[in-house]
């Protein structure tokens, strides 16, 4: 488990590093720094935290710009030093030593991008910067990258002087907190070029370091060309992040999940980072609207599925809010009520309860994964490694799920089962052969319509209205795995074909669809 956490909404460990401090205005500082994370490890630790990123702590802006705060740490005044509000290099060193004790591995988050608003390097050294403007074409990649994010000064890392800055800056940070990992911050906005060459030269230095990228998109393809251009080892998912708030929260087709998962099978299961909510978007309760039974059922996915699971602090007690400051709050560490306590306890069990069994199933901690059978609100995935075979079943709203189970299946719950014990079987298809006939369909209806889908973009990504029109055929590549048969129905409804998927052996290749 990774836990995400800006140091300054955490804990407050030493008042006497506060300097001016508004607990009652969310745009100002509330007093977190290093000591506070040192106090809070343990418990982090019990409820089964293995990481922990730190957002910014490099000395940055303290004054809000119009209207909105500084405290996040994210308008760099300068990356070779410590922000004095969240303690000394002695506390920098305790909080590493601590940590490593502890089993727990620290992330740094890094700005390379840009420094603060109003920086006085502009006009010092204006050849640290690109002079071309804010970004306006969010679709041009050339402005994009060269362009200043909502303003703020935009470094160009192709100057020598530039680069060797941020490059010498890191390695202070690499001795002076040991970490695990850097949290890359705006990776879009910047020449993947250059975030190969400081990644290839950091690893130099210390040949463990992991670089984790922000790509802020939900397509696919975007982010995994991003991480294999920039050399990175993780990137944040945000396309299962999209797809699993629409899912669970909203209620939306069950097969979004399912697409993102086979459009990145190709990937390492621990080049994703997956999470819920951040700092940067609407916290998890709120998007599901307060409804606890649907964050829990998040959260089982988030540790049932791929990808290396992030929780953002204040996820342990529900913490609300649909944009900043209001989703970057401070950490509750004292309740208003025994009924908040109880409910803060639970959900703490929860987390521990779901970290424990990731790591006992190899499954689950780097299984591959693979779509077994679905429906409009369900989903069966199945994740295995070195004989462990699990399968993941959400059901969004379906009363009796298809299929047999161990043990049921509510509507709007997660459920893990032991895939040996389970009867529902996926059909394999012979390797070569090109003619796919699905278990009976229901009697067609006038201007009803027939469509095969599947987990690739060729065949619509599990979504019915974009899958192929049967009889017909397809050219299908690699990432081709799954398919299943639905029938398009002239309002739209959809009812799809019964049983499990049938999935094809091989690389791709023509597929000539029929039924039977």
């Amino acid at each position: 488990m990774i836990y995400f956490l800006l140091v300054d909404r955490f804990a407050n460990g030493d008042l006497g590093n506060d300097g001016a401090v508004d607990l009652a205005d969310p745009q100002a500082f509330h007093g977190g720094d290093l000591a506070g994370v040192v106090q809070r490890l343990p418990e982090l630790r019990r409820m089964g935290v293995d990481t922990v990123w730190l957002g910014p702590i490099a000395r940055m802006r303290d004054e809000p710009f119009h209207g909105h705060g500084a405290f996040h740490g994210y308008w760099t005044e300068n990356l070779a030093d410590l922000e004095p509000r969240f303690g000394t290099a002695a506390d920098l060193a305790a909080l590493a030593a601590v940590a490593e004790s502890s089993g727990i591995g620290l992330v740094l988050d890094i700005v390379y991008n840009h420094v603060a608003p109003d920086h006085a390097w502009v006009t010092e050294r204006p050849a640290w910067f690109h002079d071309t403007g804010t970004i306006r074409r969010w679709e041009d990649p050339v402005e994009v990258v060269t362009h200043r994010v909502h303003g703020l000064p935009d470094l160009a890392q192709e100057n020598a002087e530039v680069y060797d800055w941020l490059l010498q800056s890191t390695r202070w940070w690499l001795s002076a907190a040991r970490p695990v990992g850097l949290r890359l911050d705006a990776v879009r906005h910047m020449d993947p070029a250059f975030l190969r060459r400081i990644g290839e030269e950091l690893r130099a230095t210390a040949p463990k370091l992991e670089l984790w990228g922000e790509v802020f998109d939900g397509n696919v393809r975007t982010v995994l060309d991003s991480r294999t251009d920039a050399g990175l080892d993780a990137v944040f998912d945000f396309p299962l992040h999209y797809a699993m708030r629409d899912v669970v929260c909203d209620g939306g087709l069950a097969a979004a999940i399912p697409a993102v998962l086979d459009r990145t099978a190709a990937a390492p299961d621990n080049a994703w980072i997956t999470f819920l909510d951040n700092h940067d978007t609407p916290r998890i309760t709120t998007v599901c609207r307060d409804d606890s039974g649907r964050v829990d059922s998040a959260l089982d996915l988030l540790f049932a599925l791929r990808g290396r699971p992030m929780i953002t602090w204040g996820t342990e007690w529900g913490a609300r809010g649909a944009s900043e400051p209001e989703n970057r709050a401070d950490m509750k560490w004292a309740w208003d009520s025994p009924v908040e306590h109880i409910a803060h306890l639970q959900r703490v069990s929860r987390l521990t309860a779901l970290a424990a069994s990731r790591k006992a199933s190899a499954a689950l901690r780097e299984g591959s994964s693979r779509t077994i059978a679905l429906g409009t609100d369900w989903f069966v995935i199945e994740r295995e490694s070195t004989g462990d075979r699990r399968w993941v079943v959400y059901n969004g709203s379906v009363a009796a799920l298809p299929g047999s189970w161990p043990d049921p299946v509510p509507p709007g719950s997660v459920r893990v089962f032991d895939a040996n014990k389970l009867r529902l079987r996926a059909k394999p298809v012979p390797r070569g052969w090109t003619m796919l006939r699905a278990a009976a369909l229901p009697a067609l209806k006038p201007n009803d319509q027939v469509r095969l889908v599947g987990g690739c973009e060729a065949l619509g990504d599990w979504r019915p209205e974009a899958g192929v029109v049967v009889p017909g055929r397809v050219e299908l590549d690699a990432t081709a795995k799954t398919f299943k048969l639905v029938i398009v129905h002239a309002d739209g409804s959809v009812t799809w074909a019964p049983g499990a998927n049938q999935w094809k052996l091989g690389g791709g290749g023509t597929l000539t669809v029929s039924w039977s």
